[in-house]
């Protein structure tokens, strides 16, 4: 991991300014950081398993996987696939798919908790379902 020299106290623009030299998937961890800390004061109350399971939710595909999925749909769609970038979609498709199970699986318990269905809880966290669904 790449370390970034900072002063021992920075101005708000001074942190952009820092957080703007992170690589990509150290900017992801530092967000993900982010928005765990802004999840905990934002609803202090939630029981911990369900702050972990919004946490779980909410979580994003690393944006190198989802940057080569996204490409090779694209290739998928105007049909310009060779046989190992076939092969690649295929096991970024699983990959996605245990990706996207697991958050399912979240939202199902946090529903349960919750005591209402899963379409009322996508509604109330805001996630919308898939064009292809």
């Amino acid at each position: 991991m790449p370390t970034v020299q900072i002063k021992a106290q920075l101005s708000f623009d001074e942190l952009q300014n820092v957080v703007k030299q992170f690589n990509s998937s150290d900017l992801e961890r530092f967000a993900l950081f982010v928005y765990q800390i802004h999840a905990q004061r934002k609803a202090p109350s939630l029981p911990r398993r369900e702050s972990e399971l919004v946490m779980k939710i909410n979580q994003k595909l690393p944006s190198e996987i989802q940057v080569a999925y996204d490409n090779l749909i694209a290739k998928r769609q105007t049909e310009t696939l060779n046989s190992k970038e076939c092969q690649e979609l295929l096991d970024f498709t699983e990959k996605v798919e245990q990706f996207e199970a697991k958050r399912i699986e979240a939202m199902t318990e946090l529903g349960g908790l919750r005591q209402i269905s899963l379409t009322q809880l996508m509604n109330d966290l805001g996630i919308k379902s898939p064009a292809y669904v």
